[in-house]
């Protein structure tokens, strides 16, 4: 049994899935690896990423909404920038058990074709 300290509320868990489905597009995790290398205005994701400023936009409001962006007013334009960097931390533990994985079914595939 859980320890009580350890125990998630009904609240908690809708936090938890709302911020996995913010990450489980493509589109925001390419945009998030692009504000990871430097921040940038819409119009340089555009470029960057090759998506429609539509789209960009419409992906950093659900991103800032999260609270994994902060972004900085300038004129009309907005600066984004990683708000919350442990994003990166989580990314970094999928891509790791992905790799796992991906070796553990190479080895296997080795072993029956030997």
């Amino acid at each position: 049994m859980a320890n009580k300290s350890t125990e998630m509320s009904p609240v908690e868990f809708e936090s938890v899935a709302r911020l996995f489905s913010v990450l489980a597009d493509p589109t925001r995790l390419m945009i998030l690896h692009s504000l990871k290398q430097q921040p940038a205005y819409v119009y340089e994701l555009c470029d960057r990423t090759g998506l429609k400023q539509a789209n960009v936009s419409k992906h950093l409001a659900m991103l800032y909404a999260a609270g994994l962006l902060k972004r900085q007013r300038n004129g009309n334009q907005i600066r984004y920038a990683i708000g919350d960097a442990m994003v990166f931390d989580l990314c970094n533990l999928v891509c790791r058990k992905l790799h796992c994985a991906a070796e553990s079914q190479a080895r296997l595939l080795r072993k029956v074709g030997a």
